[in-house]
């Protein structure tokens, strides 16, 4: 492929910022959003600031990037491990099936394991558009997009496994997420930036068995 062809400068365009998002996320850990300047996120990547401007119009740019390259990628993780498991979710059994889900949810989370960099930035993220009335709309967009996607996801995965929730399908999201999002501070707790966050499937599990009904092979009594 020709060095200056449009895809070849797209493609490094996209590593760019993808860089620039990832040294955005180990300064963003340490300092704090307000605590951290373009500088010391332009010396963490390894580029100069013109390459920053060249992509971002300004640090709260590279915010809402941030929070939309990591929902898409954890996005596309899920997509990948529900079909890998689409076999084995539709073959489950009543006897198995909160194995299968303790073995699944351990596989979703160790698809891409968070370093407790990522955990604290993410919540530095959140705090922070919360603070800052121009991005707290942008920053409910980005959510509105994931849990819009994310349903989607989980309701295919309930498709295969033969279940139906007990409570409205958003509902049962955000208690996920929430004990997603606690798992992940409880687990990064007096961690070094650098050292992964492992997650316990069991309390996620937990939740999904008292709310989820499975009628898996159309002979299995509601649980």
């Amino acid at each position: 492929m020709n060095p200056t062809s449009p895809d070849t400068v797209s493609a490094r365009r996209r590593q760019t910022r993808s860089t620039l998002v990832e040294a955005g996320i180990s300064v963003f850990a340490v300092k704090g959003i307000d605590g951290a300047s373009i500088e010391e996120i332009c010396e963490a990547a390894g580029f100069t600031r013109g390459a920053f401007y060249s992509n971002f119009a300004s640090r709260d740019d590279l915010v809402l990037a941030t929070i939309e390259q990591r929902t898409s990628e954890t996005l596309d993780r899920l997509d990948r491990t529900i079909e890998r498991w689409r076999d084995q979710l539709g073959a489950a059994q009543c006897s198995d099936i909160e194995t299968l889900l303790t073995t699944f949810i351990d596989d979703t989370f160790s698809e891409k394991r968070e370093t407790v960099a990522e955990t604290i930035a993410e919540h530095e993220i959140e705090l922070y558009c919360l603070r800052v009335p121009h991005l707290h709309a942008r920053f409910q967009e980005l959510n509105s997009y994931q849990l819009e996607r994310l349903e989607s996801l989980v309701r295919t995965a309930l498709d295969i496994v033969g279940a139906t929730t007990k409570i409205p399908l958003p509902d049962l999201l955000v208690v996920l997420m929430s004990i997603y999002s606690q798992g992940s501070l409880q687990a990064a707790a007096g961690k070094e930036l650098h050292e992964t966050v492992e997650l316990d499937p069991r309390p996620t599990v937990q939740v999904l068995m008292a709310l989820l009904e499975f009628r898996t092979d159309g002979d299995c009594e509601s649980r």
